[in-house]
């Protein structure tokens, strides 16, 4: 049979993409290691396991990656960041003929994976033929791979990596949901929305339009066949076919998956709370392998020859041998949806919304935090940490607590008796603690006093979300509902404590929009704010006494045309990195601008980067190796950038990589270095090679001369000084071109 021609031919070519899996130990909580400038990283929810598969190694996939553990325990990573094309998988299936991983993913692309090289077939993502293309399920069949889809069986060609044909059970060509295709040694057998069909199977092919339905009214959602014995699975009973007399009833749970085995059917079963996996023997008899203790919803299932491994959506990854144990496959255990905080050290993500508790990441990796002592931490909105001392403080409803790491303690402290929410925490470079309560206005501590300072009677208070405070001790707070911006100023530094309402009337404001989405204070002491229209930059000294208006900044478009910065986009949020350059996070994935935001540098969306949604609620970026962390829509992942924060004073430059190895073209990083700081880099002899600027606290050099031609085998020096030649400091490094 031809394949369908309304398909289009795949359009895609081989490309090698240098495939590099990431690494790590069973043993370690999961976790990528930060790689090199320019790389991406996922930061995913890896507790739902939904897919397993024995290859070489064992396979599975969560939610948005795929994952594997080999013999030595290493588990292996591989998602957007390191090769492939989509996330959100739908199917997986190893091929043992050609050694290779086939992915299919829940908007129709699929992937098949083969060493270090991922091929991409686009064929039904790219069809228009039919409405709903659902890619429900893979068996590799021989040469080929059947993929079940809302439509029929697509049939693909896993030697040249291609769809070959396209089967319909109900000998129509019309298009019928097919949920699953199973095979014995003489017939192939497809679970559909009209039932269950069968045809002869011959050289793994078939002849068209000769699938018979097959008798029967029970009712099926999966089958399994071993030893050409075919099981039909429905919710509360298992049927060995052609019988309709269950071989397996359960009244109390709902079967999820059975898999028929050498030594007889696994069941894996829940009631939606707690799960179960049983075996049923070829004798009829039942034993429960593992019981509510470790699964509570599992839906795949693996077996080697001394291990079971199971895939439960709640509780993630379970082996089953010597004994019996979760696999930690890293990430936060839920999604962030609080207001997240880093510094040097550690990252915090509050889970917000509807979930207690946070997750803190470090060079450690990630870790989750649900109870403390035994307690359930409640929901929290937003974090921060105590330059002087370490805690961590968190927003709780009406309630702050500080976190104690060394004493593994919580305080739960109300600094007011007034109703309202605390949504935005913030330390300010003087050490006063500041905090904003939605339908009040400010709190501070200061002094170990704490003082509420309420809105003015005519702001509009409830919906308060944000907030920032500069060196003159101003705090700059979105207006709810439209109502532009809030400036509180106390006297600290300006005689006159008062709050001022901006809006986008000149004198008044001059805001690109009266909806402000998003606020950061950058290392200048600019306050930049993001509206549903783009950004406006304040300078204000004395809102008492002067004008305080945005200056809104231009910029030449696509097109030719100069324009407001970011114009008609909604910016959710700003983030500044150590060279003071702009993340700005909007509904349309990520922009870096340059410092004063008269160019865009990078634009980074989920077509042309690892993001896995456009929509960017939060940016954080770690001051240390200049990390920036995008909290998005789907979930979170992370960027290294170039970067970092400046150091107070020069000490010893380091260097990655260095030495740098043969056949390297990536960036060279000199780290630690004082803010803007000039960087020479001669030969042994003196002669200048280049030269640069740190980016804050961080030069990138890419292993070229001043001319553009790659520098010899060698050692070079590495001359860093400030403008005023107070700083200084030399390194070496050494390039080894491998001729």
């Amino acid at each position: 049979m031809p394949f369908m021609p309304q398909l289009t031919k795949n359009i895609f070519k081989k490309c090698f993409l240098g495939l590099c899996w990431l690494s790590i130990y069973l043993q370690a909580a999961a976790q990528t290691p930060i790689g090199p400038l320019g790389q991406w990283r996922e930061h995913y929810n890896n507790k739902s396991v939904q897919h397993l598969v024995k290859g070489n190694v064992l396979y599975g996939a969560t939610t948005n990656q795929v994952f594997s553990i080999d013999v030595k325990n290493n588990i292996q990573f591989l998602g957007k960041s390191n090769g492939l094309n989509e996330i959100e998988i739908a199917a997986i299936a190893w091929d043992p003929i050609q050694s290779q991983l086939m992915i299919a993913y829940k908007n129709s692309n699929m992937d098949i994976v083969k060493g270090d090289e991922i091929f991409p077939i686009a064929d039904i993502y790219l069809s228009k033929v039919y409405a709903n293309k659902k890619i429900n399920s893979i068996q590799i069949l021989g040469p080929w791979a059947l993929v079940s889809t809302h439509f029929g069986i697509v049939v693909v060609d896993l030697i040249k990596h291609e769809i070959k044909d396209t089967w319909f059970a109900n000998n129509s060509r019309q298009a019928i949901i097919t949920y699953q295709t199973i095979s014995t040694s003489d017939s192939l057998y497809a679970l559909t929305e009209e039932g269950l069909y069968s045809t002869a199977l011959k050289n793994n092919y078939i002849t068209s339009n000769q699938w018979k339905k097959i008798n029967g009214n029970i009712a099926i959602k999966k089958l399994s066949s071993f030893n050409n014995t075919v099981y039909a699975i429905g919710s509360k009973n298992i049927y060995q076919l052609p019988k309709t007399d269950p071989i397996y009833q359960t009244s109390t749970d709902f079967i999820n998956n059975a898999f028929a085995h050498k030594e007889g059917l696994y069941i894996i079963q829940s009631n939606g709370v707690n799960g179960s996996l049983v075996n049923l023997n070829f004798n009829n008899t039942v034993t429960t392998i593992l019981d509510k203790n470790f699964l509570a919803m599992p839906v795949d299932m693996a077996i080697d020859p001394t291990t079971i491994w199971i895939a439960d959506s709640l509780n993630g990854l379970i082996i089953k041998n010597t004994e019996t144990k979760n696999i930690p496959l890293g990430g936060p255990t839920e999604k962030i949806r609080g207001t997240g905080f880093v510094n040097a050290d550690y990252l915090l993500a509050p889970f917000g919304e509807k979930i207690g508790g946070f997750s803190s990441y470090s060079d450690a990796g990630w870790k989750n935090y649900t109870k403390l002592n035994g307690v359930n931490i409640p929901i929290l909105t937003a974090a921060s940490i105590d330059p002087v001392d370490n805690t961590w403080w968190f927003t709780s409803g009406n309630s702050l607590l500080q976190y104690n790491i060394s004493s593994n303690s919580i305080e739960t402290m109300s600094p007011n008796a007034l109703a309202g929410n605390f949504t935005q925490i913030q330390f300010s470079k003087d050490g006063i603690f500041w905090g904003l309560q939605d339908g009040q206005g400010l709190i501070q501590k200061q002094d170990n006093k704490w003082t509420s300072i309420s809105l003015p009677n005519n702001y509009l208070k409830n919906g308060l979300k944000k907030m920032v405070v500069n060196r003159q001790g101003q705090a700059w707070v979105p207006g709810p509902a439209n109502q532009g911006l809030y400036v509180y100023q106390s006297n600290k530094y300006f005689g006159t404590a008062i709050w001022k309402q901006l809006n986008t009337s000149k004198s008044l404001g001059n805001l690109p929009s009266n909806t402000v989405l998003s606020i950061a204070l950058d290392n200048t002491g600019s306050i930049w704010v993001g509206t549903d229209n783009g950004i406006g930059i304040f300078n204000c000294g004395d809102i008492s006494k002067e004008v305080c208006d945005a200056f809104l900044p231009t910029i030449k478009n696509t097109n030719g045309f100069t324009g407001l910065l970011l114009q008609r986009e909604s910016v959710n949020c700003i983030a500044v990195d150590g060279a003071n350059r702009k993340w700005v996070g909007t509904q349309n994935g990520i922009w870096l601008l340059s410092a004063d935001g008269s160019s865009i540098i990078e634009h980074f969306t989920k077509n042309n980067s690892p993001l896995p949604n456009d929509t960017i609620l939060q940016i954080l970026i770690e001051p240390k190796y200049g990390e920036v962390f995008f909290n998005t829509a789907n979930e979170m992942v992370s960027y290294r950038g170039f970067a970092t924060e400046g150091s107070a004073k020069q000490s010893e430059i380091k260097i990655f990589p260095n030495p740098v190895p043969p056949n390297y073209n990536g960036p060279i990083a000199f780290r630690e270095l004082v803010e803007n700081a000039l960087v020479k880099i001669t030969d042994i002899n003196g002669s200048l090679v280049f030269e640069t600027r740190a980016l804050g606290g961080q030069a990138i050099w890419n292993g070229k001369s001043l001319t553009g031609n790659k520098v010899a085998t060698g050692i070079y020096l590495v001359f860093v000084r400030d403008d005023l030649g107070n700083e200084k400091s030399v390194g070496k490094i050494v390039i080894t071109k491998g001729e």
